[in-house]
């Protein structure tokens, strides 16, 4: 079912039209209700009116998701109707059956940079096995719910993916003013690992265009941008991003052409004329270029399909929680998961190269409007269309109108709010309040962020999320060592001595913990250890335990107790009792503490912690 809980109800007062029906947007099936031919017509004149804006907006990300589709077919080394396949596939399957209403698919940088090797290595026929065998594992990943790991990703994380994939989408327009000759189009194709790759524009060694069309080109993108920003003041009938292309295409062909010059248009890059996708074991292009499906083949694409479902997962997660937090709604991320790998098991049995979602056009189809199933499936369906029927009309665009669409994309992409926390975090307190910045974060967080951004444009996306992961666990462990409480108190006569521990006592506190107690030749011999206010998470825990028993006992201590353990923390120990076996200890039910008069207070001090 097409129709989303959180679409908006249009009332029939506020259409032009004498029917009765109310119509919530992107609902499919409301000709159900029709009793009469006069009520079909009538019910989908008003259902094109309730949903205008859903359908322009999937028109629109359609038209801008051609020369992306074809610039990555050629990064990935195959023909430019392989990108296209794979975009209105990916697209239809994620629109229907993933979990985010609105979110877009299509053929994607990310994945294209994975192929090229396993393409020119073994040919395009391991590629579509590479696919499918990635959209079985994204399935398993749905299906097993794992989705629900997308909340150990950090906000830094998320602040420097989408600061990272603004500046890659920004820059990635500048490749319009490159010059592509027919023999120099499969020479583009780049590795994942390949260093500066977002900056292949100003790096490919393609020559640039020639003055006079790079002026007129950027004529066109400062006319898209205009219209986006003034289009809407004067009508709202169309969404202003294709407004900007259908300006600039008029503009290309009403005024650039007849004063004798001209910039480059859809036609210029690569024919986007096709057929509609069959298996590819019976499709002649490509059924003597598949090998046998065996233990050799498997050894080959498990690790490409491993990489392509881990990025594509990474991808559309993130941009799940983005949208989810621009619109204010809640997505699935395992049906997500689900939609996207049907959409990559489909992509490769037809012919397509895979892909993920596009934060770019989602965001451009969420701007525009387009929140439900429909204007996604809209542009899923209408890149069919183009491939199909409309190439002649899609060829006149000129690219430059695309890439000033791209151009806000990457602006509305940007968290621009984030200049102001890194400067903030930066600059001493003195500064700050002279300047008026409130707000302020941990430096650690503005790091994990920039290196997410810088990791982005040095290498990859998918990798710069890795990398944020890593550093915000490192920080996460080491910050937690940090936080242990200590207290110590001595019986009158000097024989007893109890200590009080707080915090969390796992890998990364294990040193801080050990070295926080006091040489125990110059303590009481008989010791007890409290620990209201501590849990034990792991095995290094566990084992920071017994270390502390052996070393009492090891200087003369004649009682060594652990007491006041919580539940879980008991439970954890009881299943590694081998690990700290010889050494006394007691959960919370096991003790009375409130009538031990050496500690019948708290025995945690706040105001006096020993760290």
């Amino acid at each position: 079912n097409l129709v989303d809980e959180e679409t908006d109800v249009v009332e029939s007062k506020d259409i032009n039209t004498t029917s009765a029906y109310d119509l919530p947007v992107g609902d499919v099936f409301c000709w159900r209700q029709t009793t009469s031919i006069r009520s079909f017509f009538e019910l989908t004149w008003k259902w094109l009116l309730v949903n205008k804006s859903q359908i322009l907006s999937g028109i629109t990300v359609a038209l801008a998701q051609v020369p992306e589709a074809v610039s990555f077919s050629f990064v990935a080394g195959v023909d430019p109707i392989v990108g296209l396949q794979s975009a209105w596939i990916m697209g239809i399957c994620t629109s229907l059956f993933g979990g985010r209403p609105g979110m877009v698919a299509g053929a994607t940088g990310a994945v294209a940079v994975v192929l090229p090797k396993i393409v020119k290595d073994h040919g395009i026929g391991y590629m579509f096995y590479a696919v499918m065998l990635a959209g079985i594992i994204e399935i398993l990943f749905g299906l097993l719910r794992l989705g629900k790991l997308i909340r150990l990703i950090p906000h830094p994380v998320m602040v420097g993916f989408v600061n990272g994939l603004g500046i890659v989408i920004g820059v990635a327009q500048f490749n319009i003013f490159k010059v592509r000759e027919d023999d120099s189009l499969k020479e583009v194709s780049r590795n994942l690992l390949e260093v500066g790759g977002a900056f292949s524009p100003f790096t490919n060694g393609l020559p640039w265009v020639n003055a006079t069309m790079g002026f007129w080109m950027a004529f066109h993108i400062v006319i898209a941008l205009l219209t986006y920003a003034f289009f809407p003041k004067l009508t709202k009938a169309i969404p202003a991003s294709l407004a900007s292309i259908i300006v600039t295409t008029i503009l290309e062909w009403a005024l650039v052409r007849p004063v004798g010059y001209r910039t480059n248009t859809v036609k210029d890059l690569a024919s986007v004329s096709g057929s509609f996708p069959i298996p590819v074991w019976a499709d002649n292009d490509y059924k003597d270029l598949m090998p046998p499906l065996n233990g050799h083949t498997l050894g080959i694409i498990t690790p490409v399909a491993f990489t392509v479902a881990a990025i594509s997962l990474l991808e559309s997660l993130l941009t799940l929680e983005i949208i989810d937090e621009l619109t204010n709604t809640k997505g699935n991320g395992n049906r997500e998961a689900f939609g996207q790998g049907l959409g990559q098991l489909l992509s490769g049995l037809g012919g397509g190269m895979g892909g993920c979602t596009t934060i770019g056009q989602s965001l451009m189809n969420i701007h525009s409007g387009g929140y439900t199933r429909l204007s996604s499936s809209v542009a899923a369906i209408f890149m069919l269309i183009i491939i199909l029927a409309a190439y002649h009309l899609i060829n006149l665009i000129p690219v430059a109108g695309l890439a000033g669409v791209m151009f806000v994309v990457t602006y509305f992409t940007i968290e621009w709010e984030s200049a102001w926390i890194i400067l903030s975090a930066l600059l001493p307190m003195k500064y700050r309040l002279k300047y008026g910045l409130t707000t302020k974060v941990k430096r650690t967080d503005v790091f994990v962020m920039l290196s997410v951004v810088a990791v982005t444009l040095i290498l990859d996306l998918a990798i710069a999320v890795g990398v944020g992961l890593v550093l915000s666990s490192l920080i996460f462990a080491w910050d937690s060592g940090n936080t242990l409480t200590f207290d110590r108190q001595v019986s009158e006569d000097g024989t007893k001595v109890v200590y009080s521990v707080g915090g969390p006592i796992f890998f990364g506190s294990i040193k801080p913990l050990l070295d926080i107690f006091p040489n125990p030749r110059d303590e009481p011999k008989d010791v007890t250890i409290l620990f209201n206010h501590a849990d034990i998470h792991d095995w290094s825990g566990m084992v920071a335990i017994k270390k502390l028993h052996d070393r009492f006992e090891r200087n003369g201590a004649t009682s060594v107790k652990f007491k006041n353990l919580n539940v879980a923390s008991h439970k954890l120990m009881e299943k590694g009792k081998g690990i700290w076996e010889g050494a006394d200890i007691y959960k919370i039910e096991d003790v009375d503490v409130e009538h031990d008069p050496l500690v019948e207070h708290n025995h945690y001090d706040g105001k006096n912690p020993h760290l």
